[in-house]
């Protein structure tokens, strides 16, 4: 089991990584960040790991073990005019609440295999394939003599398929049918559409309305809904392959579009409740585990603040 001081200063380390990468990094948080890197090994450990993590990352400067990593430009935000009252976030907060409380998952409680809010669960199918299960996620299986069927109904999950030449292994979604034309690849179900990434080989791509992709190669992404097939993109095989490690990585990434990734990893809702902040931009590196120290730390990076209400439900403004 990894020692808790090392567990804690990585932790820390991957806030530190966030908060100097913004406009609001003066000099004396860089003053305050060298003294954290001297207190302990760990925490010099922690930042080393941090940077090895980044050098996998494409197009990710990153910095020296005894430097900050390069700044991410955060404007400054002026709170705008319209002020929520405690009645009236509370009033909204019971009110959304209520209505998430409404509608259960039945996709999840129907499913074969599913991983709660936060999970993520290995599966051992019954011809030697893996399956990986992110956060909130289920499937079916369906195999027979002829075909091996995953239904995947939502969420997203990885893919290391068992070699049987006579059996094609297949994975539908709602937006169409993925075949394996090797061993390792990701769905995600997302908006009524899915997006496949290939990590080893290659897949054959067909959307409910019939159209194709024959080839989506290693190291390559696309997604697809209905009748549309988006054009193959490079990707980076270990930014897309972060959530296996329980990570999160944003570079510049606005914060509504961070806030969106951080509710697949919590039960509940986060709202921006000021428009003005949906469009900062955001650094770092966070574990998928740890929501309340991402939320922490885009506190202290950004001119924003944060009001929760309980476990279920988080309103973001300017602060």
């Amino acid at each position: 089991m990894p020692d808790r001081r090392q567990q804690h200063a990585e932790q820390q380390a991957m806030e530190w990584q966030a908060r100097l990468s913004s406009d609001l990094a003066d000099a004396a948080v860089h003053q305050a960040f060298q003294a954290w890197l001297a207190q302990a090994s760990e925490n010099r450990q922690a930042w080393r790991d941090v940077n090895d993590f980044w050098r996998g990352l494409d197009q990710l400067p990153l910095a020296d073990t005894d430097l900050a990593p390069p700044i991410a430009a955060a404007r400054p935000v002026t709170r705008p005019r319209k002020r929520w009252s405690k009645t009236g976030l509370a009033l909204a907060a019971s009110a959304l609440l209520g209505l998430t409380l409404a509608y259960p998952q039945w996709s999840l409680l129907l499913a074969d295999y599913r991983s709660a809010v936060g999970e993520q669960r290995q599966v051992q199918l019954s011809d030697g394939s893996t399956v990986l299960l992110n956060s909130g996620s289920a499937f079916s299986v369906n195999f027979s003599a002829e075909r091996r069927r995953i239904e995947l109904a939502r969420g997203e999950a990885y893919f290391e398929v068992a070699a049987d030449k006579r059996r094609p292994f297949v994975v539908a979604t709602e937006a169409g049918e993925i075949q394996a034309l090797g061993t390792a690849f990701s769905v995600r179900c997302r908006d009524g559409g899915a997006s496949v990434t290939v990590f080893e080989h290659a897949v054959t791509i067909t959307t409910a309305g019939g159209r194709t992709h024959e080839r989506l190669s290693a190291n390559q992404q696309l997604g697809f809904a209905g009748d549309r097939l988006e054009p193959a993109a490079a990707v980076n095989p270990q930014r897309a392959g972060a959530w296996r490690q329980r990570r999160m990585v944003f570079q510049d990434q606005k914060l509504a579009e961070v806030i969106a990734e951080l509710e697949r990893y919590r039960p509940g809702k986060i709202l921006i409740v000021d428009r003005r902040i949906a469009d900062l931009p955001l650094t770092g590196v966070f574990d998928i585990g740890d929501t309340d120290q991402a939320l922490q730390t885009i506190a202290q990076t950004l001119p924003v603040k944060v009001t929760k209400f309980g476990d279920a439900l988080v309103f973001l403004s300017a602060g």
